[in-house]
């Protein structure tokens, strides 16, 4: 199984499928930036389901991701964290800026 992206009422939903870790930061950050260019998202909502870690690159690419959405009135959701994922999560300060589902 593979990352998954769709896109739903100016909505991008990332299910991630894997560690949250540099390889699959490079490939999400990639692959946002193709359909950031082609879809006018105004949300992105990272779903957490299938992963189970996430390290600093992970903590990169979502700020990034909200960085880009953010002058828009967009907003990042995080979904399904595991307590380890959430615990990362809080450290970085991501539930400060970010809402949680």
């Amino acid at each position: 199984m593979a990352t998954e992206y769709q896109v739903e009422n100016r909505t991008l939903y990332i299910r991630l499928d894997g560690e949250l870790d540099h390889h699959l930061a490079k490939k999400v950050r990639k692959q946002c930036e193709i359909i950031l260019k082609s879809y006018p998202i105004r949300d992105i909502e990272f779903d957490f389901s299938k992963s189970g870690f996430m390290d600093s690159s992970g903590v990169g690419v979502i700020l990034g991701r909200y960085r880009q959405v953010q002058p828009m009135g967009g907003n990042v959701f995080l979904s399904h964290m595991n307590e380890s994922v959430k615990r990362i999560a809080y450290m970085a300060g991501l539930h400060q800026i970010m809402k949680e589902k």
